[in-house]
């Protein structure tokens, strides 16, 4: 009897000595997991904390402080879910707030880089070559302004337009003019169109001198544009590029469409003149054919 009860002894040490270790390993695992979870929340704390914070510094425009809250975001976590939000916010501060063209040029190259399903990808396309424009990359910027897609027709031609003048800025105008038809062909004279117009007139007439080639552009403008202060200088141009091709009635008959009282001193001057060139013209003409 006793042996019996020193084995039944034995046996329930035994269970014992088996299911405490088991126990132990689970109270273990248990711990592991609170702290796992313990430092996934201080990281998502840290991460909301450095956003939250930029958000709330931006609103209050502080800018500066703004950037270096994201900033200090990417450094931590710099592939975080949000890193493509916080670079594409980021390089808006450097843009936009801070004119720091550079850093911002290299924010928006991230996003277009590294996140291209990001849904802002294709501003943050425009808006680096918009940077580039400004920094006078401008064959860069062209290369980032055509490899956008927009899907309207009027996005197209605003692009198009940007397009343009930037070859416009680099003086290469005759580019500039290939870009520029692209705006304004097919198409009813609008906002964009008049850009162009005023775009070209100014190439044929200022830059080149070809008065003929800028004479219809002018007229076009003068006719389409609800604008007074472009009919007027449609006007001037016209009588500029009249005179230009020795038409000097025409050249007066533009200045006389101009009915601004503000405008009226300076179209008498210009009237005068014109007179007096088409005497000495007509005085040239009348000496030339005595001479005959």
């Amino acid at each position: 009897m006793v042996r019996h009860g020193a084995g039944a002894q034995n046996g329930t040490a035994k269970r014992f000595r088996l299911i405490l270790p088991r126990r132990r390993h689970g109270i273990v695992l248990l711990a592991v997991a609170l702290m796992l979870i313990a430092t996934n929340q201080g990281c998502g704390g840290k991460v909301d904390g450095s956003l939250t914070r930029a958000v709330e510094a931006w609103d209050s425009g502080n800018y500066k402080v703004a950037a270096e809250e994201y900033e200090r975001y990417l450094t931590e976590f710099p592939s975080g879910d949000k890193a493509p939000d916080a670079h594409f916010q980021l390089a808006n501060i450097y843009y936009f707030k801070l004119q720091r063209y550079d850093q911002a040029r290299a924010h928006y190259s991230s996003v277009v880089e590294h996140s291209p399903g990001y849904p802002n990808v294709q501003l943050a396309r425009e808006r680096l070559a918009e940077v580039l424009g400004e920094m006078g990359r401008s064959y860069e910027a062209i290369a980032e302004y055509e490899n956008l897609n927009p899907q309207s027709s009027e996005e197209r031609r605003r692009i198009r337009l940007r397009i343009a003048d930037l070859y416009f800025g680099q003086r290469n105008y005759s580019q500039a003019l290939t870009e520029y038809e692209k705006v304004i062909e097919k198409v009813a004279y609008d906002e964009l169109s008049e850009q162009a117009y005023l775009r070209e007139a100014s190439i044929y007439h200022i830059e080149r001198g070809q008065y003929a080639q800028a004479l219809p552009v002018y007229q076009q403008l003068a006719i389409g544009t609800s604008d007074s202060k472009v009919r007027v200088r449609a006007a001037y141009g016209l009588s500029d590029c009249y005179a230009g091709l020795l038409q000097f009635e025409e050249a007066i008959k533009a200045l006389r469409e101009i009915k601004e009282e503000s405008e009226q001193a300076d179209i008498n001057r210009r009237v005068a003149d014109l007179e007096a060139q088409r005497r000495e013209a007509a005085q040239a003409r009348s000496g030339v054919e005595n001479m005959k």
